[in-house]
C-alpha cells in the first residue's frame, strides 16, 4: 500500500482548516452591516477570565488562549491580532520583530512577519519576524519581516551587525508569487 504524500497531508489540513473557518465567515458577512461587535476574550490587565464559545467556562478559548478579543465585523472574524477570516487585507502583521498570523480568505498584505528592532548604539539589529500562514487571496503576505539595523559605533568602536531577515511563511492560494518570502537582513551599524 503506498504512503500518502506530504502534500496530500497538508491539503487536508488546509481544508478542514478552511471548512471550520468557513462556519464563522457567514456569520461575520451576516454582521457586516451592522457596526463592528467586540466581545472582550480576556484581559491582560486582570487575572479575571472571561469564557468564551467552548471554554467549558473557564475562560480556555480560542480568544482566552490567544490572549485578545474576537471582533465581528466589515465582513471578517478577527481573534486577537493574530487570527482573521474573511476580508482581512492588511491584517494580523507582526510588529517590532513579531511574527505574522493566520489569515484565511481575502489576505492581500496580511501575515507579514515585522521588521526587527534597530540596535542601539554599537548594538546589533534584532531579527526580523517569521511569516505566518496564508490561504486564499494572499498577494504580498507571510513575508519575513527585514532584520533591524545595526547601531552607530560608540566612539572608537564598531558599528553592531544587522539583524538576520525572517523566514517566508507557508501560502495557499492565489498571489503567492510574491508572498512567503525571507525577510532582508538588516544593515549594519555606521563607523565614523
Amino acid at each position: 500500500m503506498r504512503a500518502r504524500s506530504w502534500k496530500f497531508s497538508l491539503g487536508f489540513v488546509i481544508s478542514t482548516t478552511v471548512i471550520g473557518v468557513g462556519a464563522m465567515v457567514p456569520a461575520a458577512t451576516a454582521a457586516s452591516a451592522a457596526p463592528a461587535m467586540s466581545v472582550q476574550a480576556a484581559s491582560t490587565t486582570s487575572h479575571r477570565h472571561v469564557p468564551s464559545p467552548g471554554g467549558g467556562g473557564n475562560g480556555s478559548g480560542l480568544g482566552s488562549r490567544i490572549g485578545g478579543k474576537v471582533q465581528v465585523g466589515n465582513g471578517s472574524v478577527r481573534v486577537g491580532d493574530k487570527v482573521c477570516a474573511g476580508n482581512c487585507n492588511g491584517t494580523v502583521n507582526g510588529s517590532q520583530g513579531g511574527s505574522g498570523g493566520v489569515c484565511v480568505g481575502l489576505c492581500n498584505g496580511s501575515a507579514n512577519g515585522g521588521t526587527g528592532n534597530q540596535g542601539g548604539t554599537g548594538g546589533n539589529g534584532s531579527q526580523g519576524g517569521n511569516g505566518g500562514v496564508c490561504v486564499g487571496q494572499c498577494s504580498g503576505s507571510v513575508n519575513g519581516g527585514n532584520g533591524g539595523n545595526g547601531g552607530a559605533a560608540p566612539a572608537g568602536g564598531d558599528g553592531g551587525n544587522g539583524g538576520k531577515g525572517g523566514n517566508g511563511g507557508i501560502c495557499v492560494g492565489t498571489g503567492c508569487e510574491s508572498s512567503g518570502q525571507g525577510g532582508r537582513g538588516g544593515n549594519g551599524g555606521s563607523d565614523d
